[in-house]
């Protein structure tokens, strides 16, 4: 069954898919998705034999017309057009219309009316309240993008037909669908692709053979890839965790330490996870030599079993390390290329062998013969017919003699992209660069696969070199802008993750152009950590222009932004003060999104500068303009957490939070990721709201599907959000963040330097608590993992120095969770007198008693007695009475451990630790019986 989170993200996903159809595609994609949903034929009169469409007829219908279907790829489908509060959609209305003059709706009429819009919120209540609606009632069926995504989503699920057929028209949906077990982590297995097993044995004799390192190398589009991914899939089962690192990831020159992933910026924490478990580590594409010796700091994982795979097309004669890929076998050859190895013909017998030393020839040739329509043997014979496309021996040439045979709209738009320098893209920003339509066929045609991250597509570089015709890094940039500015300026997902992806273009341009006025080439470069640092000080001093470009107001605040993080908080305090002055006089010249802005920031430097009344009164007031803006709602939330928050502000605080958590419950998608994680992550500071979500499983679901939704898109904010929603939700439902640690575990594969110190205690215990839970629940593997990663994270924090009391009990309790209580106690032990307190003595029972110390009893005793004279702890009491229950059972005190397991229940509250505690007492009160 899919973690409900995977399946959140792969319907968004399709439902981007379906907003992309052109009108054709969405007639032939509904009329089959009514048929499924009726089970039965339908009429298709929308469009001819031509694929050309048809007037004066409704789309679909069955035989007896007592089912209707019509389809609309228009604008603004669900947009009341009435005035004076009567509701009017006059798009529905005239599909209905058509409908009637088909058939007069009778009880037995059923219409469906399908629209790659969205529904807006208010739409159901006002469409449903208007005489058509009441007339028509369940009669007709509406579905938008959203629900027609759920609905495909579903039947693709429940039917592989359904699947199959879906497919077609959504690749994206179809590739996730297959690849949902490792969606996010692994990329998807080329269409065409079939399992070279050569290499499978090959991999596996050579680590067999005491290796730990395998160079896998040979010709671009020779199946590295491909196999790479054949073997993390046949030996998973094998290993703990396995990391995939793409093109760019990394380069041997600098420490694996040091690895940030190209797609996203994010240093990646490749040594730790490596170490930690038994774990597969891929290297996809390193096209250079490349000496073992630099895995060293990998030994600790190759002690417990890990091994190395490094795709390449560099090798190194002689090395050990090294392993040729073996030439796919004559039937599998055949098999990618569409034929029957049972049936083969002499001329796709030559055809193999002179293009079989290339899966992927074969398999471009495949999807050209089947889209282009052509004869198989007339292909075969024109290719080999071509001495200069057969002339080379690294395959270039022979694609471009294959790929000059497609259509002309596909064949540019891969161009465009091959032009741009850049094999990888993402999704969203691709079907902007190329359109929609294009995009759809490249996909079909397997030209355009996804990567290893989310929303991330690419093409092979050996058929980037092949059809590339220009120098296109220009026209990328330039798009790039364009991009964000339909955006307006908002930093989505898909718009960070291409700018990080076109990071080299950008910055380059962006010297070329030298100093000017601010443009979105320039906010571009503020979202990217190395690069903001070199660009933000030229234009932090410029005054503000409310009537210039919303790119000049918008890079101009940045900068400020960014520049304010220089200086320390006296200073800080003081320039958000004089920002706000700006702001503020600003304002008046301000109209429509600048002043929004404007507004927006004016009410953070107000917050920022401690001026909390003024600062609700300026998000009070941006309500009012913008009383869709989710964002405001999240500052307002922040500003009630601060510690020096009016009550006023903590009011509209828990309001505003419990606004969005609302709206987070009833739709997991409906608030934007970034804003909901910032908003997930106050939660701390409001008890009351906690307390009553802790009662409702349901809802605290439905956030950790945010949260892994956040996850799969590689947010920052993922962490401040996961560690507020463990802390608060993990004690009562320990199943939910036992699954949600599950689904988003490659988050904690990054450096700790990029989490920052101050979040480092709380990544820690959050996954040794889980890990904790994974013990409970007999997933050893799992439990190894996280404890392994927190081990990690904690040496980083010791490192920087000896711990407080507070951050000694965190430490102390992974270590002891990871089965190193030992550790824990020299830990315990590095904390001066003075500043032991209950919570620590705690840890240390906790870590006595693993090692079975007698001094347990005592120090448990004593961690109570503080315990019951500290008003914070009395909510922890129960914990308290089971530490020493069990300590005084150790002792071989049963009637002493059952007094105090009595204690314990009667201290706890209902759910998971009181089933437990009183399980326990039960086992306690036989055992005294006997």
């Amino acid at each position: 069954m899919l973690f409900e989170s995977i399946r959140q993200r792969i319907v968004s996903g399709l439902i981007e898919e379906i907003s992309a159809l052109d009108p054709l595609h969405l007639e032939l994609a509904g009329h089959g998705l009514v048929e499924l949903l009726e089970n039965k034929r339908l009429v298709h009169h929308g469009i001819n034999k031509d694929y050309k469409f048809v007037g004066y007829t409704v789309d679909s219908f069955s035989d007896d017309s007592t089912i209707i279907a019509q389809y609309s790829t228009e604008d603004f489908y669900f947009k009341d057009t009435g005035k004076d509060g009567v509701a009017v959609y006059e798009k529905i209305e005239k599909d209905l219309q058509s409908a009637e003059k088909h058939r007069s709706p009778t009880g037995a009429t059923k219409t469906y009316l399908m629209s790659t819009d969205e529904e807006i919120p208010s739409f159901r209540a006002k469409f449903n309240r208007t005489p058509l609606a009441q007339e028509l009632g369940e009669a007709l069926v509406i579905l938008d993008a959203r629900e027609l995504a759920r609905r495909i989503y579903d039947l693709s699920v429940e039917r592989p037909d359904a699947a199959a057929f879906f497919s077609e028209f959504f690749p994206e949906f179809g590739q996730a669908l297959e690849n949902f077990e490792y969606f996010g982590r692994l990329p998807a297995q080329c269409a065409n692709h079939q399992s070279n097993g050569a290499v499978l044995t090959t991999l596996h004799n050579h680590f067999a053979g005491g290796h730990s390192v395998a160079v896998l190398h040979g010709l671009s589009g020779s199946g590295k890839t491909q196999a790479a991914i054949d073997f993390v899939h046949a030996e998973a089962a094998n290993f703990d965790n396995y990391v995939w690192l793409a093109s760019g990831d990394w380069n041997p020159d600098i420490p694996l330490s040091a690895v940030t992933r190209r797609r996203g910026g994010r240093p990646l924490n490749v040594v730790g996870s490596f170490n930690s478990v038994k774990t597969i580590l891929v290297v996809d594409r390193l096209n250079q030599a490349v000496n073992p010796a630099v895995f060293a700091e990998l030994q600790p994982g190759f002690d417990k079993g890990g091994v190395v795979i490094v795709t390449s097309q560099v090798a190194v004669p002689g090395a050990d390390s090294h392993v040729p890929i073996p030439r796919v076998s004559r039937d599998v050859a055949m098999r990618i290329l569409g034929e029957d190895p049972a049936q083969a013909r002499e001329i796709s017998e030559q055809f193999v062998d002179a293009c079989g030393f290339l899966p992927l020839v074969l398999a471009t040739a495949k999807s050209v013969i089947e889209s282009q329509g052509v004869p198989r043997d007339d292909f075969y014979k024109d290719v080999l017919a071509s001495p200069d496309a057969l002339s080379g021996d690294d395959g270039i040439s022979i694609l471009r003699s294959i790929l000059s045979r497609l259509d002309g709209a596909p064949l540019a738009a891969l161009q465009k992209i091959a032009n741009t320098g850049l094999g990888m893209h993402d999704g969203g920003f691709l079907g902007h660069f190329i359109r929609h339509v294009p995009k759809l066929e490249l996909q079909k045609l397997a030209f355009l696969s996804p990567a290893s991250a989310p929303g991330i597509l690419l093409v092979h570089d050996l058929v980037c070199r092949a059809v590339r015709t220009a120098d296109g890094t220009v026209d990328l940039v330039m798009e790039v802008e364009r991009y964000i500015d339909q955006l307006q300026g908002e930093m989505t997902p898909s718009a960070l993750r291409q700018i990080h992806l076109s990071r080299t273009q950008l910055l380059e341009e962006h010297h070329r152009r030298g100093e000017r006025d601010p443009d979105w080439l320039l906010y571009a470069l503020l979202q990217i950590e190395e690069v903001k640092q070199e660009v933000f000080g030229v234009y932090a001093g410029r005054p503000i222009a409310p009537d210039g470009s919303l790119a000049a107001l918008m890079s101009t605040i940045d900068a400020r932004e960014q520049y304010a993080y220089t200086l320390d908080y006296q200073e800080r305090s003081g320039y958000y003060a004089t920002c706000a002055q700006e702001y503020e006089h600003a304002l008046g010249a301000a109209q429509g999104r600048n002043r929004a802005e404007l507004l927006h920031h004016l009410g953070k430097a107000y917050r920022r500068s401690g001026e909390i009344d003024k600062a609700l009164a300026t998000f009070q007031q941006l309500l009012e303009l913008e009383p869709a803006w989710h964002a405001t709602h999240g500052q307002i939330a922040h500003l009630g957490a601060q510690h020096n928050a009016s009550e006023q502000a903590k009011e509209a605080g828990q309001g505003s939070l419990r606004h969005l958590v609302t709206q987070m419950v009833d739709d997991p998608t409906g608030v934007p990721l970034r804003v909901a994680m910032a908003a997930l992550s106050n939660l701390r500071s409001y008890p009351e709201l906690t307390e009553q979500l802790n009662s409702d499983e349901q809802s605290i679901n439905a956030l950790g599907e945010v949260i892994s939704q956040s996850a799969l898109e590689g947010l920052d904010q993922f962490y401040d959000a996961f560690f507020a929603f463990t802390s608060k939700f993990s004690y009562q439902h320990p199943r939910i963040s036992f699954e949600l640690v599950t689904a988003v575990g490659g988050m904690f594969e990054v450096s700790p330097a990029s989490i920052g110190k101050k979040h480092l205690l709380s990544v820690i215990e959050a996954l040794a608590n889980v890990a904790q839970s994974a013990q409970r629940s007999g997933d050893e593997a799992l439990a190894r993992r996280l404890s392994g990663l927190s081990l990690v994270y904690a040496q980083t924090l010791l490192a920087a120095g000896a711990p407080d009391s507070f951050t000694a009990r965190g430490v102390a309790k992974a270590f002891t969770i990871a089965g190193d209580p030992a550790r824990a106690l020299q830990i315990i032990a590095t904390v001066p007198a003075g500043q032991v307190n209950h919570w620590l003595l705690y840890r240390r029972a906790e870590a006595e008693l693993a090692l079975e110390f007698p001094q347990s009893l005592r120090t448990a005793t004593e961690a109570l007695a503080g315990a019951q004279r500290d008003p914070r702890a009395a909510k922890n009491l129960a914990s308290y009475f089971d530490m020493l229950s069990r300590c005084l059972k150790h002792a071989g005190d049963i009637p002493g451990a059952t007094e105090q397991a009595r204690l314990a229940v009667a201290h706890s509250d209902e759910g998971q630790f009181h089933q437990e505690l009183t399980e326990r007492l039960n086992a306690l009160e036989e055992l005294s019986l006997r």
